[in-house]
């Protein structure tokens, strides 16, 4: 059964402006190190998008029905993608592992990579993440942000680096209004990820 998750974006979070890192909330009870959309935050000012310094606004998406966590196979994943109105994005099928989904009322959603025997909603923070943010111009926006590390990454994606963290690289690309986020505990693994061109949206199932 499905069960509703809390926004990752506290309300004192909210408050504290868009330079402070929040910590994202996977589950009601997991705490990850994890930048819940903060290349959005830097560009729009604040989560609601209310600062006017950038055309690129973040969707609004209050009302998506929350979901999770719950580990899914990597044919689990692909059966998800018919019912979900918006794209999960990951980076490819892994040998072995479980995929624990989480979607919050935002629409944001996170895919964690989980080993063999690990549970579902598991409190450690050494996995792999690929999260999508709802994100209006995601690919103008990182293309504008000033003094960004940008990589060109496949499919003419961008990537940034989180330079004061860098186990986050986010990527945007054409004509897609989403933001991805890869998230790995080794900054080199979260780069090579990001940079290898298997970070795309689960197909669906084949009917």
């Amino acid at each position: 059964m499905e069960e509703p998750v809390p926004d990752p974006e506290p309300p004192e979070a909210r408050r504290r402006g868009p330079l402070r890192r929040p910590r994202v909330r996977i589950g009601a009870v997991v705490a990850l190190a994890v930048a819940a959309g903060v290349i959005a935050w830097v560009i729009v000012g604040t989560p609601d998008g209310n600062n006017s310094r950038s055309s690129a606004d973040p969707i609004a998406t209050t009302n998506a029905r929350p979901i999770g966590p719950v580990g899914l196979s990597a044919k689990g994943l692909e059966t998800l993608t018919q019912s979900i109105n918006q794209p999960i994005y990951w980076a490819g099928p892994a040998a072995s592992t479980l995929y624990e989904l989480t979607r919050t009322t935002a629409g944001k959603v996170f895919v964690r990579y989980l080993p063999p025997n690990v549970k579902v909603g598991v409190k450690r923070s050494i996995y792999l993440i690929v999260a999508t943010y709802p994100f209006r111009g995601a690919l103008q926006a990182l293309k504008n942000l000033a003094g960004a590390h940008r990589i060109s990454i496949p499919r003419g994606g961008v990537a940034v680096v989180d330079q004061s963290h860098p186990t986050s690289v986010h990527l945007a690309f054409p004509g897609v209004d989403y933001q991805v986020e890869v998230y790995d505990p080794s900054p080199a693994q979260a780069l090579r990820v990001a940079r290898s061109g298997s970070v795309r949206p689960v197909p669906s199932a084949a009917p």
